[in-house]
């Protein structure tokens, strides 16, 4: 059996159906189809992707991804280290 390619996968959930492959969908919508974005929203992301628009695709995964953890108590290991700045 041939796997999906990212396009196929990217391709069917633009259309609106989410598809699990070797990875979730941009929203995760493949394993919580409750998370599915809206059909502008996705459009959005598979034409940024198309043109290589890594500040858009990095800014909408983080937002699918708050999306996904939103009602949950999350900690992110090492983030309180991540903020100290050094002082000359």
């Amino acid at each position: 059996m041939t796997q999906m390619t990212y396009q196929e996968q990217l391709d069917l959930w633009v259309a609106g159906t989410p598809a699990h492959s070797t990875h979730c969908c941009p929203d995760f919508s493949c394993c919580r189809p409750e998370l599915l974005a809206p059909e502008s929203v996705r459009k959005i992301f598979a034409a940024a992707h198309k043109a290589g628009n890594e500040t858009v695709t990095t800014r909408m995964l983080m937002e699918f991804l708050g999306k996904a953890f939103a009602g949950s108590r999350v900690y992110i290991a090492g983030l309180e280290s991540s903020r100290l700045e050094e002082i000359p």
